[in-house]
């Protein structure tokens, strides 16, 4: 199966689809990504989805983040210009018939399919980071909601959790030791970690993605969901 990583970074996403068992996978940025494990493609991510997308079984997007993140708050009120790409994106996506997928931070303009963070998995992941995703087909989540606010008064009740989501890692923001063991991630730099996607969060989704492309569950009217930004 092959999988186009728009905004590809040094490439987080394309791993967890990579385990999930895409076995080509092509990344396009706009910067050169040394560390990228896969194919890169240098250019534009939109260029590129235009004349190349039909080539590939599904899409994974992440365009810029800066716009809508609260760590990029003061960067903002400081004058600072960042570009906004996300309508851009599901436009370029909403064209094509297969399976696609945009994921962004949570103040992002996106129709929420999934919201995914570190403590939704079991066991939990010990990285706070919340992002979420908009398809064009049906997401499940895991079988966990988000379990950070369980520490406050009323975590004696889940005590075997404790260990881990007392000493969760924050990546947003910058860098704290730790952060590559916890986002599962070995081979990016100090500043390619505080943009990654885990790569467990698209391992997660990329499984539901292969079954739908294998004609099995989870399969919702491909080509978009009817809505604009």
């Amino acid at each position: 199966m092959r999988l186009l990583d728009l905004f590809c970074g040094a490439g987080g996403a394309a791993m967890g689809y990579h385990r999930a068992g895409f076995t080509e996978i092509v990344g396009v940025d706009i910067k050169r990504q040394p560390r990228y494990p896969f194919k890169f493609v240098l250019g534009d991510a939109l260029e590129y989805v235009l004349e190349h997308g039909q080539e590939f079984d599904a899409i994974h997007a992440s365009p810029p983040c800066q716009l809508y993140s609260i760590v990029a708050n003061h960067s903002r009120a400081s004058g600072t210009k960042y570009p906004d790409l996300v309508a851009d994106t599901w436009w370029s996506c909403m064209a094509l018939e297969c399976p696609w997928v945009i994921e962004n931070v949570p103040h992002a303009p996106l129709d929420i399919t999934l919201m995914l963070c570190g403590s939704m998995f079991d066991p939990p992941m010990n990285i706070r980071r919340h992002r979420i995703f908009e398809s064009n087909v049906v997401l499940e989540p895991p079988t966990w909601g988000c379990r950070h606010r369980l520490m406050g008064p009323r975590f004696e009740l889940y005590e075997h959790y404790k260990k881990r989501l007392s000493s969760t890692v924050r990546v947003n923001g910058g860098y704290t030791k730790g952060a590559d063991e916890a986002m599962g991630i070995d081979w990016m730099t100090h500043y390619e970690l505080t943009q990654a996607v885990p790569p467990a969060y698209t391992e997660f989704i990329g499984r539901q993605l292969m079954k739908v492309l294998s004609g099995g569950e989870n399969r919702d009217s491909l080509g978009g969901q009817g809505r604009g930004l």
